[in-house]
């Protein structure tokens, strides 16, 4: 008992024992309690890892919010020989020409007629039936050199005035016209109609009452023409040779026997 005592009654001073950085090997052995360190503030790897276990607000998934489920606006964006799609995400839906019915419908198998058609079309053709299509579209124009010239449904009306034409040197003796390049009625015209100026409106304008519609109406109505064309036809009878009496009498003499 008087050991015990003796023991409690010794009185122990308090040990203080500073640890620096230099008899560390890392800067995280550092222990909390040192006055290096400040009771305030946090080390930073705990900071990292508050941040590593909080939940999530939202998913990454390394694309750009478009705001709907499907791009209908895409345009293409050339880079160098390659092609990227890209997404136009600032552009509105109703501003854009894409959302245009004919445009969208241009590469449509359902066409309007599309149900008066007999049987539905061949939607894959192959190489001998877009041959013959593409010599049909061809022949219905002259070509890109020509403008374009098509084949103009021909009429009765049409080939008379096309005739006129070609024989336009005996409409105006004193004109010179160039050799016709073909001797047969083009396959490819165009009719147009002559618009007149409006300063012509009062003195070089022909009125709609003596507007024929078409050229040789024109020419039949003008009495210069007229006067030309009958002279000329007198004078070819006049070139002509007389056909003899003697000449007549032996056809009729003919056609008798003949008939007997």
């Amino acid at each position: 008992m008087a050991l015990n005592n003796s023991i409690k009654s010794i009185a122990r001073l308090p040990i203080n024992i500073t640890i620096n950085k230099e008899d560390l090997e890392t800067d995280e052995e550092l222990p909390l309690t040192s006055k290096s360190v400040n009771s305030n503030e946090t080390p930073k790897r705990n900071r990292n890892w508050k941040q590593r276990i909080g939940l999530a607000s939202q998913i990454e998934t390394g694309m750009k919010d478009i705001g709907v489920y499907i791009d209908v606006n895409p345009h293409k964006e050339k880079k160098g020989n390659e092609e990227s799609v890209v997404s136009n995400n600032h552009s509105m839906a109703g501003n854009s020409p894409v959302n245009n019915a004919d445009k969208l419908m241009e590469k449509s198998v359902i066409k309007p007629g599309f149900e008066k058609l007999d049987c539905v079309p061949q939607y894959s053709a192959n190489i001998r039936q877009r041959k013959t299509e593409r010599r049909k579209e061809a022949d219905k124009t002259k070509g890109g050199k020509w403008f374009n010239l098509p084949a103009t449904e021909m009429t009765e009306e049409k080939l008379r005035d096309l005739e006129v034409i070609q024989m336009r040197s005996i409409l105006n003796p004193k004109q010179f016209y160039k050799k016709n390049d073909l001797k047969v009625v083009p396959k490819y015209f165009q009719v147009g109609t002559v618009v007149d100026s409006h300063a012509d409106f009062y003195h070089d304008r022909v009125p709609k009452k003596d507007r024929k519609k078409n050229l040789v109406d024109e020419l039949m109505a003008d009495a210069d023409f007229q006067r030309y064309n009958k002279r000329k036809y007198a004078e070819i009878i006049q070139s002509k040779p007389g056909i003899r009496p003697q000449k007549i009498k032996r056809r009729k003499m003919v056609k008798c026997i003949m008939h007997v």
